[in-house]
């Protein structure tokens, strides 16, 4: 299976591709708020690499979520280009299950000022949500704290680096596809971002307000 992966929702833009043999390449670049700048540089480079074009790929993989907002859009949007224009599969991953683990951790990406999105492993399986900063400290103080970000407050773990390779990106995206899961098409992907966006929650708020002042 030819599978093309990315990575756009943090920090590190990670690209990976694993063809048929079971060779596999990866690539992490620190980019910041600027995937767009080397994404499609990044995807060409990898693909070039093994001698390929994008009409080769069975499918190609994305983390959905959840981190930075554009960064994940970005991401999306390109594999959704991929899939429609040749007919392959999407499979749409959120990135806590790219994070080789057998033990309870929690992850923490930075969202708005003060508080972070917060994937908690239970052993089990991930949970999602959206906390304060002072929350995370007080409720999970004793649990095992990582971020790929600064984000002060005691007993978090700062990591240097990724949490994650594009290997075991391409680990998770196969497994995935093989329990027919996170597989989707061009139309039906979308962003997992565990909480709206501000502008749509402004909009909805303004439509709620536009509704009560109709029937005053």
């Amino acid at each position: 299976m030819n599978l093309l992966t990315l990575d756009t929702s943090s920090i590190w833009l990670k690209v990976a591709l694993e063809v048929d043999g079971g060779e596999m390449r990866s690539t992490v670049t620190k980019s910041k708020n600027r995937h767009s700048d080397f994404l499609m540089m990044e995807i060409d480079r990898t693909l070039k690499f093994f001698g390929m074009e994008v009409a080769d790929l069975d499918a190609v993989g994305c983390v959905t979520g959840p981190g930075h907002f554009t960064g994940i859009r970005s991401g999306i949007a390109t594999v959704k280009a991929m899939s429609f224009a040749h007919s392959i599969p999407i499979i749409g991953v959120p990135y806590a299950e790219c994070v080789v683990t057998k033990e309870p951790i929690v992850l923490l990406r930075k969202a708005r000022m003060g508080w972070v999105y917060v994937s908690e492993y239970d052993g089990k399986s991930w949970t999602y949500s959206m906390n304060s900063v002072d929350f995370v400290v007080k409720h999970l103080s004793g649990k095992k704290i990582l971020s790929e970000e600064i984000v002060n407050g005691e007993k978090i773990e700062i990591i240097t680096g990724p949490l994650f390779t594009g290997f075991d990106m391409i680990e998770a995206m196969k497994r995935a596809f093989k329990n027919k899961m996170h597989v989707y098409n061009h139309l039906n992907i979308k962003p997992f971002y565990v909480q709206k966006p501000i502008a749509e929650e402004k909009l909805a708020k303004k439509r709620d307000t536009e509704h009560e002042k109709k029937f005053e």
